[in-house]
């Protein structure tokens, strides 16, 4: 294997860490679905003898004057892939049910003193070159504490998802889809020949962020994020060579009225992956740029996000650079808004395309060839049950039933169309 194609291997199996993390942005934790009030346990230590739930809200105080709140939720998946036992004998041929996540929230806060943690229950920790093997896992999250000198001067420390990309960022209970877009989560293994995304994995380290109004409603605001992280996964205890990665992020907010919204944002990260072993070991410079924006304008719901990230080799300088590009767009219709009889029902269509290697040459023909034919392209439509909004029902569950019809170029085709069944229950 040569290193260019070692590189695309690294880079593809880095997926499995990178795409599947799918929480809430740590301004965004907490739940949207009814949270149930929350008793003492008798033989909690957190708590004092005589701590008591919060009149109306959910959560108790502790011992040390912080009150604690908790949430989550679990998703139970089916997913149905085409079969296409020309490739590999992999795609379509694990069908069937599985935990997409079972997710625990915990945050407690005095004053401007906050910390939050999430637990996952159902961590996917797949093999990677396109094998169905792995294992589930229970694992920490994020672990974060935050002191807020203004709401316009936070600083927070611990292990979080750096703030970049905004898909990534939108709380996995409240997607109008099963999974994130093609170009920030990328492709697993047995949904085609497997590649990585672009978004960026939960790490350890700091941030800056705040929210700036200018006006006294604050109907304009402007979010700002710079975290300054090690640059690799969390779930590696020490940074991956001497190197602090740099993201940063902007999101202006306007709101008209609560039925005429719009945020616009982008954001950009600097770092160098070093892979490996030693003495072996490789170093990769990164760059990354993206821009969203998603627009609420009565019963519609648009959102889109560019992003691209370009890589070169530090220790292979003969090694062409490397541009990976790819977007997408949904547009969603809230029928609750055009009928009080279907509130909660949201059909919601997304085309996502994403090539990449857009920019990248090789001096072996053939490999050059396949990198300049790997576009992947999805349209999935979708259809969403809030059925907590429902009149009839009104429990905190949700329903997603989503087709995706998958389009890709010569070097990554297939037969690999998608149908995933999810249902969610928020606590």
């Amino acid at each position: 294997m040569n290193v260019k194609q070692k590189n695309l291997s690294s880079l593809s199996s880095s997926s499995l860490w990178m795409t599947l993390l799918g929480s809430a942005c740590f301004t965004l934790c907490v739940p949207t679905a009814v949270s149930a009030k929350v008793k003492t346990p008798e033989a909690a230590k957190l708590v004092s003898a005589d701590a008591k739930p919060t009149k109306g809200k959910p959560g108790f105080v502790t011992s040390r004057g912080f009150k604690f709140n908790i949430g989550g939720y679990t998703q139970m998946r089916y997913q149905r892939i085409e079969n296409d036992p020309k490739i590999g004998g992999f795609i379509g041929q694990n069908d069937g049910f599985g935990l997409s996540n079972a997710r625990l929230n915990l945050e407690a806060k005095k004053g401007s003193l906050s910390t939050f943690f999430s637990i996952e229950g159902a961590r996917d920790r797949r093999l990677p070159n396109n094998r169905a093997q792995g294992e589930v896992r229970t694992m920490m999250l994020d672990a974060f504490f935050t002191y807020e000198f203004s709401p316009a001067f936070r600083l927070q420390f611990g292990r979080f998802k750096p703030a970049y990309d905004a898909n990534e960022l939108e709380s996995t209970a409240g997607l109008f889809f099963a999974d994130r877009a093609l170009e920030s989560r990328g492709v697993l293994g047995v949904e085609g020949l497997n590649v990585a995304g672009l978004s960026l994995p939960r790490q350890q380290g700091m941030q800056v962020n705040g929210v700036i109004a200018f006006d006294k409603n604050k109907d304009t605001r402007l979010k700002y994020f710079v975290s300054f992280v090690n640059g690799n996964t969390a779930e590696q205890p020490l940074n991956d060579n001497d190197g602090i990665a740099v993201v940063g992020r902007l999101q202006l907010n306007l709101r008209v009225n609560r039925n005429v919204s719009m945020k616009v944002g982008g954001g950009a990260y600097i770092n160098e992956i070093t892979e490996g072993e030693m003495p072996d070991l490789i170093s990769e410079k990164r760059t990354g740029y993206t821009a969203d924006a998603a627009l609420k304008l009565y019963a519609l719901r648009i959102k889109g996000q560019w992003m691209r990230q370009d890589s070169s080799f530090v220790d292979v300088p003969q090694e062409p650079e490397r541009t990976a590009e790819g977007f997408h767009a949904i547009v969603g219709l809230n029928l609750g808004r055009l009928d009080s009889q279907l509130k909660g029902i949201m059909p919601a269509y997304r085309f996502a395309t994403y090539d990449p290697t857009k920019n990248a040459e090789s001096d072996n023909s053939t490999l050059s060839a396949g990198l300049n034919a790997d576009t992947l392209t999805h349209h999935s439509i979708g259809l969403n049950l809030f059925m907590n909004k429902m009149t009839a029902i009104q429990q905190p569950l949700k329903l997603q039933v989503n087709y995706t019809i998958a389009q890709e170029e010569k070097a990554r085709k297939a037969n690999n169309d998608r149908f995933d069944v999810l249902l969610q229950m928020s606590f």
